[in-house]
């Protein structure tokens, strides 16, 4: 007899499986490795953020400089909830990523 899978969603993918890389770009990739105390998966590898008027800018393991410019605040602040979205991570974690990447300016 053989079992039948549920039609359910499937389940939810670790932030950093390979499969959703596809759908990062590297430095959001390594955005989010920085942001979520994980190994780094990409090079450069982010060692600090700033946040600079509405500009996220990064220091990396090549330029410690907050030279390298990600993005504006405001399009990672969506990134961040649209990833979360997808990985189905609670709204609370979600929330205090955005919070945590906000106060990189202080």
């Amino acid at each position: 007899m053989t079992r039948q899978r549920s039609a359910g969603p499937p389940p939810a993918m670790h932030p950093m499986d390979p499969r959703r890389g596809r759908n990062l770009s590297p430095m959001f990739a390594a955005f989010l490795c920085w942001l979520l105390g994980l190994e780094p998966m990409t090079s450069p590898v982010i060692t600090n953020i700033a946040v600079s008027g509405n500009a996220v800018l990064a220091a990396t393991d090549q330029n410690p400089l907050f030279d390298q410019h990600l993005g504006s605040l405001e399009d990672f602040e969506t990134n961040i909830r649209g990833w979360g979205e997808a990985c189905g991570a609670d709204a609370g974690v979600v929330e205090s990523l955005v919070a945590r990447m906000r106060r990189a300016d202080r």
